[in-house]
């Protein structure tokens, strides 16, 4: 679908579709990296991200089911994975009681739903406690949608997945797209400016792909560092790196060599890395101050993936000296995505200071790519 049709058909929905009492089932991307049982600021910022559609809905007197998954259980209860701590984080965000229910969709919580008084909120147990989730399962659609009058799709993290309650459950409740699915449609769809930078990072080339095959012709220079630059180094050398084995295997380096071919002119690759004994952690200050430079004269900037390994000590300058340019160029357009990158913004305290950032990694690729995102798709 072209993404200006979509942006304009989604545009059009409001407010007004809610109405007093209504049982709003409000999926939500709470999928936050955890540390010890504990929520990442990157998480955090994930779950804030939601503040404003649940805030519009409590206005209207709905009674908001929130619904969201976390982890990949497998269709199997697990502890660790439960949406308890997720409760208890949007109880404090919203500074109002979000009652955990310890039920997937069906009969028992349909019960507690129906006791709920108007505003109230509730987040049901792990969707993907559930097998149908993955599966997109009509059967389980049909007990998630059974929970509620109205559906709000608000996890564009989740939108290029074809489950449950993304796709199936539309079929079964009048169903809309969220505030925060409608503003990362409207950033993303943005026509590039010239001149425009790509900066791509993180791990494996293959992800990034095809959003460098989207934006190859469109952008000016395409800067590329992290575990993706050094499978592009091994095609251009034509050998595989002893220190990055990771990164160079046959099959990735035939992709990149790809796009090395297609792309050539407009790729910067580094001129030094750092080296440690037994990896390659980063970006070196030469190739810094070459990326800075192009930065500094962008009109726009995409960036997706950290430059380096930035859970080491000396494998986050590159990514945040690249951060700190590209805050610095107020005159940009500048849209980021990623888990990592975005989790680097927050510690960085940089988040601000971009135009956009896409609380999707996977979905923000897809989306930029020209993929069909079946969570979008399902609103034409």
């Amino acid at each position: 679908m072209p993404k200006a049709t979509l942006s304009k058909r989604i545009k059009t929905w409001t407010l007004r579709d809610i109405h007093h009492d209504d049982r709003v089932l409000l999926r939500i991307d709470a999928n936050v990296p955890m540390r010890g049982g504990r929520i990442s600021s990157h998480g955090l910022h994930r779950l804030r991200a939601n503040v404003a559609e649940i805030e519009r809905l409590r206005i209207r007197g709905a009674r908001i089911v929130l619904i969201a998954h976390l982890g990949e259980p497998n269709g199997k209860k697990m502890k660790a994975l439960s949406l308890a701590p997720i409760a208890r984080a949007f109880t404090r965000i919203l500074k109002t009681t979000v009652r955990f229910v310890p039920h997937l969709p069906g009969e028992d919580a349909i019960r507690v739903i129906e006791r709920m008084a108007p505003g109230a909120i509730v987040l049901l147990e792990n969707l993907r406690f559930s097998a149908g989730e993955a599966t997109n399962d009509s059967a389980f659609a049909k007990q998630i949608a059974m929970c509620g009058d109205v559906f709000v799709n608000n996890a564009f993290g989740v939108c290029h997945r074809k489950h449950a309650s993304i796709v199936a459950v539309t079929k079964y409740l009048p169903s809309f797209a969220g505030e925060l699915v409608v503003r990362e449609v409207h950033a993303l769809s943005i026509l590039p400016k010239k001149p425009f930078v790509l900066v791509i990072g993180g791990g494996k080339i293959g992800t990034k792909i095809p959003l460098i095959e989207r934006f190859g012709k469109k952008a000016d220079e395409i800067l590329i560092g992290g575990g993706a630059s050094l499978t592009m180094l091994a095609a251009s050398m034509g050998k595989l790196l002893v220190q990055a084995p990771r990164f160079t295997q046959p099959t990735d380096v035939k992709e990149a060599r790809h796009i090395a071919e297609k792309f050539g002119k407009k790729i910067y690759l580094p001129c030094d890395l750092v080296l440690s004994t037994n990896a390659i952690p980063d970006i070196g200050p030469e190739t810094v101050k070459c990326f800075v430079r192009a930065i500094k004269m962008a009109k726009m900037i995409i960036w997706n993936g950290p430059l380096g390994i930035t859970e080491r000590k000396d494998g986050f300058s590159g990514t945040l000296a690249i951060a700190r340019a590209i805050a610095k160029n107020t005159k940009a357009i500048s849209i980021v995505g990623g888990g990592e990158t975005v989790e680097c913004l927050e510690e960085f305290g940089l988040t601000n200071s971009f135009t956009h950032v896409s609380t999707g990694g996977g979905a923000m690729l897809a989306y930029l790519g020209g993929e069909a995102l079946p969570g979008l798709e399902v609103f034409e």
